[in-house]
C-alpha cells in the first residue's frame, strides 16, 4: 500500500498497480531507491504482493517541496519515483504540481516518464500539458515511454506524443525509426504529422533551419517602423481582443514603475465567469466577456457575459452556443457602439444590443459559410470591427475569411484562399485577423491553417500568403504588422518570420526578410508585442521564456531563463512588459533591448481553475487579470 491522496484532498491508502486511463496503460511503481528515504520504523509490511507494503511517511506536498528544492547530489531519482506513485488518484491540480515538481527534476525524473506518459490521455487539457512540458525536459530517457504511446495510443495520444518528441529535437533520435513507420500510416494527417516531427528530429533539418535564421541582408533604415507613441493620459476603453490597436499596447500612462512587493494594489475580485480563456472587452463602463456555466439550475452554455463595473454584478448573459469541454470558449468579444459580437466554440457569430444585451443578428460558420477548423480545439477568434463591417475567419474552402455589414449581418464579400504549400493544415487557425495600410492598400492580416495571409480590404482579393510559418498542429499568435513588414511565429518547432510585403501594380507577395528557427524564437500562444522595432514575448512550445528579438539586426537581443513553467500572455503599458504565466506569476519588466530587468512580480492570492491563459489587459490604469471562473482588478496608477 502507498499514501496517496483524493479529489477533495483526503488520504488513502491503495495498493500500487498497473494504471489504465482510456486505452493508455501507464506503471506506477515506487522504487527500491525511493524506500531508503522512508525511516524503517515508518515502513510496514502489507498483504499484498512482495514489495507492494509500502507507506510513504511524507504526505505528497513533502514530496513536492523535496523536488523543487533537491540538490544535485540528493537522491533526486528516489523523488520522482515517490511522486510518480501519487499519480493515479490524484484530482487535476495535484496532477499538475506534481508534474510541475517533476519538472524541477529535469533528467533525473526519468523513473516517472512512463506514468507521466499515461497523463497523455487525461481529460483535462492543463495536465495534458503539464505532463508535456515535464516529459520533455526529462529528455531521451523518456522517448521510451513517448514510441510506445506514438505506436500504441489512441489518435489524440499520437499527436502528444508525437509533439513532445518533435519538441526534443536531437534528443528524441531513438524514436525516428517509430516516426518512420507513422509514414505509412493510413491516416494522411499522421503521415503529415510524422514528416514534421521528423524535420524536427533530423541534425540535418536542425542545421538547415539554424542557417537560415541567419540574416544576409539588413532591413532598410526606414522600416519597420516603432509604433506611434502613446496618447497622454489613459485610455478608458480596451473594446476588442489585445486593445485599441489589436497589438496588446496600451495607451495608458502615469503607472507605477515599480510594482510593490506582492504586487499592486488589489482593487477587487469577483467570481462566476464560468470556466474560458476568454479576456475582457471593456467600454462605456461595462466589460464583456464568455464563459461556459449553468444558468438557473439548468445545464451548462456557453454564454456572453456583461458586467457593469461600478457594481461588478451581471447586467446580462446571452447562451451564445454548446459549452467547450476543453477548458471553455476562447475568443473575445468587440464592443463598437451599441453593439457588442463574439464568437462562440462551435462558430456561432453573434450580435447583441449592449445594453440590453438582445440579440440583433446570428450567424453559423458551418452552416452559412461552410467552415472548418484545422484541428479540434475548435474556433478561438476575436472577431474584427472595422468600419462599417465585421471580419472574421470561418475556414471555408469558398469563405476562408469573409466580411459582414456589422448592423445586419448580410454578406459584403467572401475569400477562397488559394493553396500557400504543403505545411499545415485546411481550414482556420486559433489567430485573430489584424487590420493595417500596407504598400498603400488596406489589408486583413491573419493566419490560417497554411500559414499567413493577406486579403484586400475593400474587395476580399487575396492578395499573397506566406507557408512556412504554419504548423500541422495549431496555429494561434496573431500577426504583427509595421509599415509593409508583418512579424508571424508559431511554434509546435516552428519558429518566427519578419516578412516584408512587396507590390509590383496589383500583385503582391510577400519576402522572407528575416527568420528566427524555433530555437531562436518561437511562441505558443501568448502573443508577442512590438516596441520601436523589437519583439517582446515568451519563447518556447508550452514555456515563456522573456525573448526580446532586434527587428532591424535579426538577431536575439536577450533571452532570459522563464521565472515560471508554462506560457506566458503579454502586454506592453508605460515603457514595460507585463508577462502573465499560466501558473499564474505576473512578472512587470522594462521594456529594454538591452537586458531582463525585473520591476516587479506577484502571483494572485486567488487562482482559479486550470491554467490562466486570458491575456491580461491594462485600460485605465487598472490590470484585469481573469483566470477561469475569477476575475481581479489591481491598481497601477503612480499616485505620487
Amino acid at each position: 500500500m502507498v499514501a496517496g491522496t483524493r479529489k477533495g484532498g483526503e488520504t488513502l491508502d491503495r495498493p500500487l498497480r498497473r494504471r489504465r486511463v482510456a486505452g493508455w496503460a501507464a506503471p506506477h511503481t515506487l522504487s527500491l531507491a525511493s524506500l531508503l528515504l522512508i525511516p524503517a520504523c515508518e515502513r510496514r509490511d502489507s498483504d499484498g504482493p512482495k514489495g507492494a507494503g509500502i507507506r510513504a511517511a511524507s504526505p505528497v506536498q513533502d514530496w513536492i517541496a523535496r523536488a523543487k528544492t533537491a540538490p544535485e547530489g540528493e537522491d533526486r531519482e528516489a523523488i520522482a519515483s515517490a511522486l510518480a506513485g501519487y499519480i493515479a488518484d490524484a484530482d487535476g491540480r495535484l496532477l499538475v504540481e506534481i508534474a510541475d515538481a517533476l519538472g524541477a527534476l529535469g533528467p533525473d525524473a526519468r523513473a516517472a516518464a512512463p506514468a507521466l506518459t499515461g497523463l497523455l490521455s487525461h481529460e483535462d487539457p492543463w495536465v495534458r500539458v503539464a505532463a508535456m512540458e515535464t516529459l520533455g525536459g526529462i529528455g531521451a530517457a523518456a522517448v521510451p515511454s513517448l514510441v510506445d504511446a506514438f505506436e500504441k495510443g489512441s489518435a489524440s495520444v499520437r499527436v502528444r506524443a508525437g509533439i513532445v518528441l518533435g519538441e526534443m529535437g536531437e534528443k528524441a533520435r531513438s524514436a525516428i525509426p517509430a516516426i518512420e513507420r507513422a509514414l505509412q500510416d493510413p491516416s494522411p494527417d499522421m503521415r503529415a504529422r510524422a514528416t514534421a516531427i521528423l524535420a524536427q528530429i533530423s541534425p540535418a533539418s536542425a542545421e538547415s533551419a539554424s542557417d537560415r535564421g541567419a540574416p544576409s541582408v539588413a532591413l532598410p533604415a526606414a522600416a519597420p517602423a516603432a509604433p506611434a507613441a502613446p496618447a497622454a493620459g489613459a485610455a478608458k476603453e480596451w473594446p476588442q481582443f489585445r486593445g485599441p490597436g489589436r497589438d496588446g499596447v496600451s495607451p495608458d500612462t502615469g503607472l507605477l514603475d515599480e510594482w510593490p512587493e506582492g504586487g499592486p494594489p488589489l482593487l477587487w475580485e469577483r467570481e462566476g465567469l464560468g470556466r474560458g480563456y476568454s479576456s475582457v472587452s471593456i467600454a462605456a463602463g461595462r466589460l464583456i466577456t464568455m464563459g461556459d456555466r449553468a444558468e438557473g439550475g439548468g445545464a451548462e452554455s456557453q454564454l456572453l457575459i456583461a458586467i457593469d463595473l461600478a457594481t461588478r454584478k451581471d447586467l446580462f448573459t446571452l447562451r451564445i452556443g454548446p459549452p467547450h469541454e476543453e477548458g471553455g470558449p476562447r475568443s473575445t468579444p468587440a464592443i463598437d457602439g451599441d453593439r457588442v459580437y463574439a464568437i462562440g466554440t462551435e462558430g456561432d457569430l453573434v450580435c447583441v444590443r449592449i445594453e440590453t444585451g438582445d440579440p440583433v443578428w446570428r450567424k453559423s460558420f458551418a452552416s452559412d459559410f461552410g467552415g472548418a477548423m484545422m484541428s479540434g480545439w475548435k474556433y478561438s477568434e476575436s472577431p474584427l470591427i472595422d468600419g462599417d463591417r465585421l471580419i472574421c475567419t470561418p475556414g471555408g474552402k469558398d469563405a476562408m475569411i469573409v466580411a459582414l455589414d456589422k448592423r445586419t449581418g448580410a454578406t459584403i464579400w467572401t475569400c477562397a484562399v488559394p493553396p500557400l504549400g504543403e505545411k499545415g493544415k485546411d481550414g482556420a487557425g486559433y489567430s485573430s485577423i489584424v487590420a493595417a495600410e500596407i504598400r498603400g492598400v488596406r489589408q486583413y492580416v491573419q493566419i490560417i491553417g497554411r500559414g499567413a495571409v493577406g486579403i484586400e480590404a475593400a474587395t476580399g482579393r487575396f492578395l499573397w500568403g506566406y507557408n512556412r510559418i504554419a504548423t500541422e498542429v495549431a496555429n494561434i499568435p496573431s500577426a504583427i504588422v509595421t509599415g509593409d513588414y508583418v512579424f508571424v511565429t508559431a511554434s509546435y518547432g516552428t519558429g518566427s518570420a519578419l516578412l516584408e510585403i512587396r507590390r509590383e501594380g496589383d500583385a503582391f507577395r510577400a519576402e522572407e526578410a528575416r527568420f528566427f528557427g524555433a530555437s531562436a524564437f518561437q511562441n505558443h500562444h501568448g502573443g508577442v508585442v512590438l516596441v520601436a522595432n523589437h519583439i517582446y514575448g515568451g519563447h518556447g512550445q508550452n514555456a515563456g521564456a522573456p525573448t526580446c528579438l532586434d527587428l532591424a539586426t535579426g538577431e536575439v537581443a536577450w533571452k532570459a531563463k522563464a521565472p515560471a513553467r508554462g506560457s506566458a500572455s503579454t502586454a506592453y503599458a508605460d515603457g514595460h512588459v507585463i508577462f502573465r504565466y499560466d501558473r499564474g506569476l505576473v512578472v512587470l519588466a522594462g521594456a529594454d533591448p538591452k537586458s531582463f530587468r525585473v520591476k516587479g512580480r506577484f502571483t494572485p492570492p486567488s487562482l482559479g481553475e486550470g491554467p490562466a491563459w486570458s491575456h491580461p489587459v491594462v485600460c485605465d490604469g487598472r490590470l484585469y487579470l481573469r483566470h477561469g471562473d475569477r476575475l481581479a482588478c489591481y491598481d497601477l496608477r503612480d499616485k505620487e
